[in-house]
């Protein structure tokens, strides 16, 4: 029995040559591309292992038969027995694995090293250069081959082993028991005798790991099922190990052992039935995550300074950039943070918005917003009379809290032009706005009105006041401000030149229009408007007052567009001392309130002017200061007509040049940046007196009355008469066309190509005398000194009485193209209200475009006869001819 296994040791040794031979050429091959697919190489470990424990049960049993029958018996009962054997398990094995449709490795199979690859990832690997080698197909030399396997797997050499140690060793006796040869390697390799392999397969079992079945390795291979004979071998088997293994490791060399485990925790593992393998490498985990997991450990300041220097600078770096971008940005941004808009409290009726003086409330009217009463300068009182509008730069002349703008302001001093009555406040510095929104976003064009029939009073005629029903339907922001007028608003004297720096006096009025344009600038956007949007309607003395302003360079960029409406062409020329001269008349009358009464008038002092009353002031007044009937220039050999007073100087202040000399130059130069419309009604200078003084209207009388005025004079009645007829409607457009509407042509003709001139010529029936502040419900008087005053009226009601005369026709009146702007009438035809609709959209065309347009295309001429419709024309008739005869402007009218 030992001469039978010593005989098959030597021949699988014998063999062991043969089969590396066989295996040497798939191996160089192997290690010029990547290692074959582990499954396929793990199945065919397993099958050669079950074979081998096949071909040992049988070898033992062959052995103990050997005893009986002798040498030969057992050596044809071996042969007879592995070759069933063989093809019984290789059926078996098939259809294992052809019920396995996913091609796993059986449990207990070991992933070799250097297939480190993801579990599950086969795709895309070459075959194994062992693949092919199946040992069940080769018969009896297989089994013998089988029988060698299995004393190599109880020795602890498996067929693998002995490759990888070849591997390593290429001059290692090609026997595992033949070690003892192996002292001779040293001398060809020195440096493998002190080497020392790390083991590559070695992995420490987690304590979740189990079992999933019985698993197969070199040492527990031949123990599944164990016989008291194969228990004899076993031993036998271990101590040639044993042997075996001292003597590698005299050569050197470390037996690797493969471990088995099973990951309990992991799916894929149990699903493929295979096991895990790390390097000892992968043991010790990554240095760089175990440094990361213990810096999130360590205290915030000492993590910084772990990190590198330049990235906390460039960290450091990127946070002040943010911060200075978010601080520029806040800088940068609007200055006013919210806009109020209605409160709650209340019936939900009021509005708050914010000024250069504190917070102002406002009520809700008509879908709008209306604020009335707001200061704009401090009050021109006392020391004050006589100056320049004063603004409010100090928190003294501020309210505290809330300023209550509900109730109306009340109007400066002036005399009215139906009964020369007097009434009005010295306090009255105040403006009125209305808005349809309060709001900073969005904001909408401004219009500031500034009106009054004359320059001694008119101004609280109903024409020039705006609505919040208005406001809401133009979306457009209407402020109207009050302004001195009269003595109060334009006295020049030599007293109160002296008194002031520099000195020079008069225009004081026309301050106040400039004051309160520096406060639309600077409060308009609190109440949803533009301030680079401002527009400026003049009417009659308003809109003389602010064409002169518009030639101020004190005005620059106050106002953007100026349409004017009615005013008058003689703007001042002479020099200051003249117009000083002027006032001897009046100061004549008050000598004798002063306490020097022997003084002269040019001695009255600004202090005693301070102190008169000013009712007393506007009694003081010359007859020629007042205002007069507009009627045809009297004959000049009879002294003409009396002159009125000319209210505006020149005081080198806000005044420096005559309007015309400005005009030149914006032309000249091309620095006109205004654009400005300039009109009038056909009708302005109609008026009852004048109707009363032909008698009705009367032919022979319209005839008489031209030829005995300066027309008659000049020879040119009859040409008039054929120009306009002996009608009154005749004679109501020949006066206005030499005292209004002519000489506003000829200096419209002065200003910049961009400038209109506009002639309303549509009446409307009904509209008597409203132009001319001609109504019944305004105080005359004041009332036991008391300064609280009743609003204007809203309604345009025309005073009537028995001795009254009416017109026999409508006429485009003064003021018709003011109405139709503002809103204030309502046409009771359709052609009435055509020619509402048509002045509207030039007046709103203009005040948001600064141009005005018929459909997509500009007018072509500068002439506007607006009717039913509006007409382009080069020249407004009759006008050249006047001036030719040096009628216009030479009578052209005074405010």
């Amino acid at each position: 029995m030992v001469a039978a296994k010593e005989e098959a040791a030597m021949s699988s040794m014998e063999l062991e040559p043969k089969t590396e031979d066989k295996l040497d050429k798939p191996e160089k091959a192997a290690e010029k591309v990547e290692k074959t697919d582990d499954k396929k190489e793990i199945e065919e470990e397993e099958r050669e292992m079950m074979l081998n424990e096949e071909n040992k049960k049988h070898t033992e049993e062959a052995n103990e038969k050997a005893k009986e029958a002798g040498e030969d018996t057992i050596e044809a009962a071996d042969a007879k027995v592995s070759t069933g054997e063989v093809e019984r398990k290789r059926k078996a094995l098939e259809e294992a694995t052809k019920k396995d449709d996913k091609g796993r490795v059986p449990i207990g199979g070991i992933r070799m090293p250097g297939f480190l690859q993801r579990r599950g990832k086969d795709k895309g690997k070459e075959p194994d250069p062992e693949e092919g080698v199946d040992l069940l197909e080769q018969g009896g030399a297989a089994a013998d081959k089988a029988a060698e396997g299995a004393e190599g797997a109880r020795e602890g050499f498996g067929p693998r082993c002995q490759r990888s140690l070849r591997r390593l060793m290429p001059n290692m006796p090609k026997g595992v028991p033949n070690l003892p040869a192996m002292p001779a390697m040293p001398a060809l390799r020195p440096h493998l005798a002190s080497l020392k392999l790390a083991n590559p397969f070695s992995k420490k079992k987690k304590a979740t790991d189990v079992e999933a079945g019985p698993t197969v390795t070199s040492e527990e291979g031949a123990a599944q099922e164990t016989t008291p004979v194969q228990e004899a071998a076993d031993k036998e088997a271990l101590a040639e190990k044993e042997k075996h293994l001292q003597k590698a490791k005299e050569a050197g060399l470390e037996v690797v052992e493969v471990v088995k485990s099973k990951n309990k925790e992991d799916e894929a593992d149990a699903a493929d039935g295979m096991e895990t393998v790390q390097l000892d490498a992968e043991e010790k985990g990554d240095p760089d995550k175990d440094a990361a997991a213990a810096n999130k450990n360590l205290p915030l300041m000492e993590r910084v300074r772990a990190y590198p220097h330049k990235l906390v600078v460039a960290g450091v770096a990127v946070f002040v950039v943010l911060l200075i971008t978010i601080i520029s940005v806040a800088v940068s941004g609007p200055r006013h943070d919210f806009a109020r808009g209605p409160i709650p409290d209340g019936n939900g009726k009021f509005a708050l918005a914010t000024t250069s003086c504190g917070l102002v409330q406002g009520l809700l009217e008509s879908g709008a917003y209306t604020f009335r009463g707001i200061p704009f300068a401090r009050p021109p009182v006392g020391q004050l009379r006589w100056k320049p509008a004063q603004p409010l730069d100090n928190l003294e002349h501020c309210w505290n809290g809330t300023f209550t703008a509900h109730n109306a302001s009340n109007f400066c001093w002036q005399i009215f032009p139906e009964d020369q009555s007097v009434n009005g406040a010295e306090d009255c510095l105040t403006l009125d706005v209305y808005t349809p929104q309060v709001s900073f976003e969005n904001p909408l064009p401004v219009v500031v009105v500034v009106g009054s029939s004359h320059m001694t009073g008119g101004s609280t005629t109903p024409l020039l006041q705006p609505t919040a029903k208005l406001s809401r339907a133009k979306e457009v922001v209407f402020v109207r401000p009050n302004f001195r007028l009269g003595v109060l608003g334009f006295l020049s004297t030599k007293s109160l030149s002296r008194s002031a720096y520099p000195q020079t006096s008069g225009n004081y009025g026309l301050s106040d229009i400039k004051m309160a344009l520096e406060w639309v600038k600077l409060n308009i956007a609190a109440f949803g408007g533009d301030p680079n949007a401002v527009t400026v309607l003049g009417y009659r003395a308003g809109a003389t007052l602010v064409t002169a302003l518009a030639s101020s360079p004190s005005s620059k960029g106050l106002m953007k567009r100026v349409w004017v409406t009615s005013g008058s062409a003689d703007f001042p020329g002479r020099p200051l001392s003249e117009s000083e001269n002027d006032a001897a008349p009046f100061l004549e009358k008050l000598r004798g309130q002063c306490n020097n009464k022997n003084s002269t008038a040019d001695e009255v002092s600004a202090e005693c002017l301070r102190s008169i009353d000013v009712e007393d002031l506007l009694d003081a007044m010359p007859a020629e200061w007042r205002p007069t009937t507009p009627d045809l220039p009297a004959p000049v050999s009879t002294n003409g007509m009396p002159s009125p007073h000319q209210w505006l100087v020149l005081d080198g202040d806000l005044l420096r040049n005559h309007p015309s000399e400005v005009w030149e130059k914006w032309e000249t130069e091309g620095t006109g940046a205004l654009q400005i419309v300039i009109g009038a009604t056909a009708h302005s200078d109609a008026s009852v007196e004048l109707y009363r003084n032909v008698s009705d209207g009367a032919e022979k009388d319209v005839r008489s009355h031209i030829e005995n005025s300066v027309l008659g004079e000049a020879k040119v009645a009859e040409d008039a008469i054929n120009r306009y007829n002996a009608t009154w409607s005749g004679l109501a457009s020949l006066v206005s066309d030499i005292r209004t509407v002519c000489p506003l042509n000829a200096m419209a003709t002065k200003m910049p190509t961009s400038a209109y001139f506009y002639v309303a010529t549509f009446p409307i029936s009904g509209f008597k005398g409203c132009g001319r502040g001609r109504w019944s419900n305004i105080p005359t008087k004041r009332v036991s000194g008391k300064t609280k005053w009743p609003a204007p009226p809203v309604d345009c009601e025309v005073s009537k009485s028995e001795d009254e005369l009416e017109y026999q026709e409508p006429l485009a009146e003064l003021g018709i193209d003011v109405a139709a702007i503002m809103g204030r009438v309502e046409g009771a035809t359709p052609e009435e209200r055509r020619y509402i609709t048509a002045m509207q959209q030039l007046f709103y065309q203009f005040v948001r475009f600064g141009e005005l347009h018929h459909g997509s295309e500009r007018y072509s001429g500068r002439v506007l006869v607006v009717d039913q419709d509006t007409l382009p024309k080069n020249e407004y008739p009759n006008c050249n001819f006047w001036i030719q005869k040096d009628i216009v402007p030479r009578f052209g009218h005074r405010n």
